[in-house]
């Protein structure tokens, strides 16, 4: 008696040009091919193939798909003779792949495809290769725009409450709308009230936005301001 689990799954997007519908037809004709008795299927339809090795927790993995929890449960206990698929990148997109590989040797359970796949997988190394190389790429070109803009002697980062870019994007200029608000938080502080207090009284800006205001942005802050602000001349 020969059992076949098969795995369906199609990228998300529109760059994948094998159809869940081509994937099912294929994988079962391979499955007679292999003289199947029983055929138990894992079909995914549209959903990532990276895991944890590539994305946050929070995301869409294909790790934590339940399915895919429960498939590997099976190929270590030995439950089928052959994991089939179209490709190697049906399984996985990423280094989970060899999770995967892994248990099925436990349960002494073979690999088959629709489509050749080298051996070493080159397909997978090429992709990862490129997709690593481009990301650098990527990260150095950051890394000099970001070292530009310090030589120049610009902001670097999103703008702090109360300050907005100029039209060039480059210095920090006081946002009309906010900044009223910064100098409220300050004749705050300068009259005795907690953070807290503050942040009751202008609504706006919670007891943590405060002590940004107050303690780690203040000299942006009070550079900006007019001399008269009480602030300013306690500064001095």
């Amino acid at each position: 008696m020969t059992d076949v689990v098969r795995v369906i799954r199609q990228s998300q997007g529109t760059e994948d040009s094998i159809s869940l519908q081509q994937q099912r037809e294929k994988t079962r004709a391979l499955a007679e091919n292999l003289d199947a008795d029983l055929i138990d299927t894992v079909d995914l339809n549209n959903h990532s193939g990276f895991s944890l090795f590539r994305k946050d927790p929070g995301d869409e993995r294909l790790d934590s798909h339940p399915e895919v929890q429960k498939m590997i449960e099976g190929l270590r206990a030995g439950q089928w003779d052959y994991l089939i698929a179209h490709d190697d990148t049906r399984i996985a997109r990423d280094e989970f792949y060899s999770v995967i590989q892994y248990a099925a040797l436990q349960g002494d359970c073979e690999f088959q495809f629709v489509s050749d796949v080298p051996d070493d997988r080159l397909t997978f190394r090429i992709q990862r290769i490129v997709e690593t190389e481009t990301k650098a790429k990527e990260i150095q070109k950051s890394k000099a725009a970001v070292e530009h803009r310090r030589e120049q002697g610009y902001h670097h980062g999103s703008p702090p409450f109360g300050l907005r870019f100029d039209a060039n994007g480059e210095y920090l200029v006081k946002d009309m709308d906010e900044w009223p608000t910064v100098e409220r938080v300050f004749t705050l502080r300068e009259e005795g009230l907690s953070y807290r207090d503050i942040s009751d009284k202008v609504k706006v800006i919670s007891k943590s936005g405060v002590g940004k205001i107050v303690r780690k942005n203040r000299e942006m802050y009070l550079k900006r301001m007019d001399s008269d602000h009480p602030a300013v001349s306690t500064a001095e």
